[in-house]
């Protein structure tokens, strides 16, 4: 039946075929976003509505800014080839030279009047080197330095939401690069229970109420936790995160005077948790799967 048959009435006379409406036909699908694009929006809709603005910088960064300003040793573990992404590009330049004297004198000496350093090699040219980022607190130091140009009267809110790369081996809960939903508050006299608190109104806002915290050692945060959220399909406790209070030695460098607390958590497994989802590799890379993406139900 076309337009022209029926303009000119020549479809009364016209012969057509039965329309069988139980025939099978290839099926349409429309477009829909991903599982991992509506999450990471929604949690920036929520930390947006807790008061925070957002952060953005280089995937790619100094050693100085993704580890030095974090009072990382140089000599640790995960600082070598077995973990990081190293880039066989020119060193970083434009970094100012008191802010690497402080983080080396941080390093070498301590901070404060009962700091103590680690009184191990520190060397310039590694904390100029580039490599991928293992972590966006590199972004929470240039935007705590004012190298970023945020605004560091206090209190302060910052967050993003953005990929970061780790030589990890692969298995249902790691990828080599993945999304890491960073965040930090400044203010006067902040404590554990804020933290606690400033994350359990996020979950909750997910419909994850039973949230639950374990002691954790951190190089650049004291004191330390990690999260944990139970998974809805295998009841099994997922690390969702690791959290804390800034050192002096982190925040004394960069020229900050009161507390900051901040964290790293990863949105495959905030994912995990919203959609039942048992293996990060179904959410996104070579072996995702194309039927649980498009099926997945929107969870908020």
């Amino acid at each position: 039946l076309t337009p022209e048959l029926l303009a000119s009435g020549e479809w009364r006379d016209a012969e057509f075929a039965e329309y069988n409406v139980e025939a099978e036909a290839e099926t349409a699908r429309g477009g829909r976003k991903h599982v991992l694009r509506r999450t990471a929006d929604r949690v920036k809709d929520v930390l947006v509505g807790m008061g925070f603005q957002e952060m953005e910088g280089p995937h790619a960064d100094a050693d100085f800014w993704i580890n030095d300003c974090l009072f990382m040793p140089q000599d640790h573990p995960a600082r070598t080839h077995w973990d990081r992404f190293a880039l066989d590009v020119d060193p970083m330049e434009s970094i100012p030279d008191e802010l690497i004297d402080r983080v080396e004198s941080a390093h070498r000496d301590g901070w404060g009047e009962d700091g103590d350093g680690y009184h191990s090699p520190w060397s310039e040219d590694f904390a100029r080197e580039v490599a991928l980022r293992g972590h966006t607190t590199s972004l929470s130091m240039r935007y705590l330095s004012g190298i970023a140009g945020a605004e560091l009267e206090p209190p302060q809110r910052y967050f993003s939401v953005e990929k970061v790369y780790r030589n990890d081996t692969l298995d249902p809960t790691h990828l080599l690069e993945f999304f890491q939903i960073e965040g930090w508050v400044m203010a006067e006299d902040l404590s554990v229970r804020d933290l606690m608190g400033t994350f359990e109104e996020f979950y909750r806002q997910f419909g994850i109420t039973d949230i639950k915290f374990k002691p954790h050692y951190n190089p650049y945060t004291e004191p330390s936790f990690e999260l944990f959220g139970e998974h809805p399909e295998t009841g099994e406790e997922i690390e969702i995160g690791n959290s804390g209070v800034f050192r002096e030695e982190v925040t004394g460098p960069l020229g900050v005077e009161c507390d900051v607390m901040a964290w790293g958590l990863a949105l495959e497994r905030l994912a995990m948790l919203t959609t039942g989802a048992e293996d990060i590799r179904d959410l996104h890379g070579t072996l995702a799967d194309i039927d649980f993406l498009r099926n997945a139900e929107v969870s908020y």
